[in-house]
């Protein structure tokens, strides 16, 4: 047999089947991740702006009601003296607080809103912290009777100090060194400007009660115990709404301030309540309810760093009203503006600028362990 010839072509390969060609469709979905994307975030600038000006708009508020709150009640002075009962505006404002409390809660709860605002198992926690509330209150009074304004709030920023100590006292937790150095240069600075205030009156005729320090230290303190024990006691009830927790404060907060002012007031019990009331009066009292209600509503929008600073800014402001603005206005409202004096002056801005670095120093954040190991590897390297 012969071999076939090699140069015989071979048989043909079998084709392929054809493959469908992908449609466009088809092509836009393989394209596809198999995961889907992240989506991506909003851009947060108008959101951060309108967050900034909402902070901005609380601060300037706060400050506000804590400036005009001290000088309304100088301006109810007549002879250098309050003519009504000293505690008598903050009943009124205790009960004007329990109306509008229940008010909006019946307008936005109805009855199970109203219910809400006397329900006893919050309301004995709220009682017991209201009397400490209206101590403060009724020693407040007491010590703007016998001081101005200027000097009531450069001596409030004690609270510092005695915050330290209770926290300090109740909780174990110290301050830093810088910290304590602040807040005794706080301390001397108050009492440098109380010496060169009351040193001016002096000279003037004046003389100084050492009753409205005795009066300002107390109201600082249940002030701070106060806050020490409602961040401590209150958590359970944060989510009641701001005007249940104000009808339930000031409904103890309005029998104790009563008593009070019964007891230790003799004008009260012999001339009756609304003895000495004008129009100067009912503004104090006003002036109380919006200090009120701006405290539980503004100070949402705030922290503490922005709250002491705003105390601070405060003591500027009343101390420029006397110097600037109440010499203009003695015609109008009964109030005795003073002299600019460089030593005062000095004395505001050291207190104030010590209390904004005292706040400053505490907000600071110690360094996580994970960025000191870094810090200390890359020490070890440069040995």
């Amino acid at each position: 047999l012969s071999a076939p010839p090699t140069n015989s072509p071979l048989p043909p390969l079998p084709a392929e089947p054809s493959q469908p060609t992908p449609s466009a469709s088809m092509r836009s979905n393989l394209q596809q991740p198999l995961l889907p994307r992240p989506a991506t975030a909003p851009t947060s600038k108008p959101s951060s702006q309108a967050n900034v000006a909402a902070t901005a708009a609380a601060f300037a508020c706060f400050v506000a009601v804590r400036s005009v709150h001290p000088i309304v009640i100088d301006v109810s002075k007549t002879d250098g003296r309050l003519p009504y009962g000293k505690a008598t505006p903050c009943v009124i404002n205790s009960a004007v607080d329990i109306f509008l409390g229940n008010l909006v809660a019946l307008l936005v709860g109805g009855v199970e809103g109203l219910k809400q605002c006397w329900d006893p198992k919050p309301l004995k926690v709220f009682s017991a912290i209201a009397v400490l509330y209206a101590f403060g209150d009724f020693l407040e009074m007491q010590s703007m009777s016998v001081m101005g304004g200027a000097a009531y709030q450069i001596l409030l920023q004690s609270k510092l100090l005695i915050t330290a100590l209770i926290i300090w006292a109740l909780r174990g937790q110290r301050q830093s060194a810088l910290q304590w150095n602040v807040l005794l240069t706080i301390a001397m600075g108050m009492s440098a400007f109380v010496l060169v205030d009351e040193g001016a009156k002096g000279s003037e005729g004046g003389s100084f009660n050492p009753m409205g320090l005795v009066f300002v230290v107390a109201k600082v303190f249940f002030s701070c115990l106060c806050a020490v024990l409602t961040e401590k006691y209150l958590k359970a009830y944060k989510d009641m709404p701001i005007y249940a927790q104000v009808a339930q404060l000031k409904f103890t907060w309005l029998w104790v301030s009563l008593a009070l002012t019964m007891t230790f007031d003799r004008d009260v019990v012999e001339h009756g309540f609304f003895s000495g009331w004008d129009g100067r009066t009912a503004v104090v009292a006003l002036s109380w309810v919006c200090k009120g209600w701006s405290t539980f509503l503004v100070l949402k929008k705030l922290d503490s760093v922005l709250k002491n600073i705003g105390e601070a800014v405060a003591i500027v402001v009343i101390y420029a009203f006397d110097v600037l603005i109440a010499g203009a206005v003695a015609d109008v409202v009964p109030v005795k503006p003073k002299d600019f004096r460089l030593d005062a002056f000095l004395m505001v801005l050291v207190v104030v600028l010590t209390v904004i670095t005292y706040t400053l120093a505490g907000n600071q954040k110690k360094p996580s362990t994970k960025d000191s190991s870094k810090h200390n590897g890359s020490a070890a390297k440069k040995r």
